[in-house]
Order: structure tokens, then C-alpha cells, then sequence
């Protein structure tokens, strides 16, 4: 591959990959400050809670804290990174009467739809929409952080011709060592 063409590859490799990053910390920018009146509300009994393993869309698995609802089809769930879910099951019970407030899963692989954003219970938040907002938050960070990186290290490469180090010689460099 000659120099032009691998400047070129290079070039569309950095660029596509700030966009994607750039694009994931406006994702998580949009869930931000969420309107609970625009999202599913449902109330109803509490029929089931407890831990099990979330299959996600694309094969992962991960332990969430989960809640079923009389007559809704799906299970609505909450994922921490800590796996410490104690608080949950001892503030939601079975039999309880709770409304909550969920994006609908639109993918029917999924056995528990993680996009629980608030619990309530009477005039008491069980679990609030901070909570769902500070996780989509990290999109924010982790968007920003790779973004600026790859433009670093672009900037970086076009400049010295390599990401780390500087690899770049002039030619009068060049004739002098041989």
C-alpha cells in the first residue's frame, strides 16, 4: 500500500471513529433531563421482583434487579455496574401498587427491558429518573474523552507520522545516515 492510500485509509478510519464518538456523547446529551409526561406509564401490583440475568439484543448478559407488573407483557428492570441492587428489594415489595415510567422495548429478544427511568409509589420515588439519567450519562463522557482522543491522535499522526513518538525524519536526515 503506498503512502497516499494508507494516508487516506487512515483518514477515514480517524474520522469515522470521532463521529462515532462524538454521535455517542450526543446520545447520552439526548437522555438527558428527561419529561416523565412523554414516556409509558403504567400502574399497577407488583406480582414479581427479584435479581436474574438480563439477555441483551446482541448476547450479552448482565444481573439486573427486576419487577413485574399485573397485566404488563414485559419485565421492566434497573442495571447497576456495583450489582448492588439490596436497596431495591427491600423498598419495592410484592403486592405493592407502584407506577412507573419506561421506554417500551422494541426489541422482543430482550427478556428484561432495562429502560425502567422511575418507580413511585403513593407520593414516595422508589427509584428516580436521576438515576437513569447519571447512567446515560457516561455515553457523555466516554463520547467526549474518545472523541477528543482520536482527534489528538490524528492531529498527532498527520503531524509526526506516527500516533506515538515522533517518527518523522527529514530527508536530509535521511541521506546523512547512509
Amino acid at each position: 500500500m503506498n503512502k497516499k492510500n494508507k494516508k487516506l485509509l487512515y483518514s477515514i478510519l480517524f474520522a469515522s471513529s470521532s463521529i462515532l464518538y462524538f454521535f455517542l456523547a450526543y446520545i447520552g446529551f439526548s437522555k438527558q433531563n428527561i419529561d416523565l409526561t412523554n414516556k409509558a406509564n403504567y400502574e399497577n401490583f407488583v406480582t414479581d421482583k427479584g435479581i436474574g440475568t438480563r439477555y441483551g439484543s446482541n448476547g450479552n448478559k448482565s444481573e439486573v434487579f427486576y419487577i413485574t407488573l399485573k397485566d404488563l407483557d414485559e419485565k421492566l428492570g434497573v442495571y447497576r455496574m456495583t450489582k448492588n441492587y439490596d436497596d431495591l428489594l427491600n423498598k419495592i415489595n410484592i403486592g405493592e401498587k407502584v407506577s412507573v415510567y419506561y421506554k417500551p422495548s422494541k426489541n422482543k429478544n430482550e427478556n428484561i427491558n432495562i429502560d425502567l427511568i422511575q418507580v413511585e409509589k403513593g407520593n414516595e420515588i422508589l427509584i428516580s429518573k436521576s438515576e437513569y439519567e447519571q447512567k446515560e450519562s457516561t455515553l457523555i463522557y466516554i463520547g467526549l474523552i474518545a472523541g477528543f482522543g482520536t482527534l489528538f491522535f490524528s492531529f498527532r499522526y498527520f503531524k509526526y507520522g506516527s500516533i506515538i513518538g515522533n517518527k518523522k525524519e527529514t530527508t536530509a536526515n535521511n541521506s546523512y545516515k547512509q
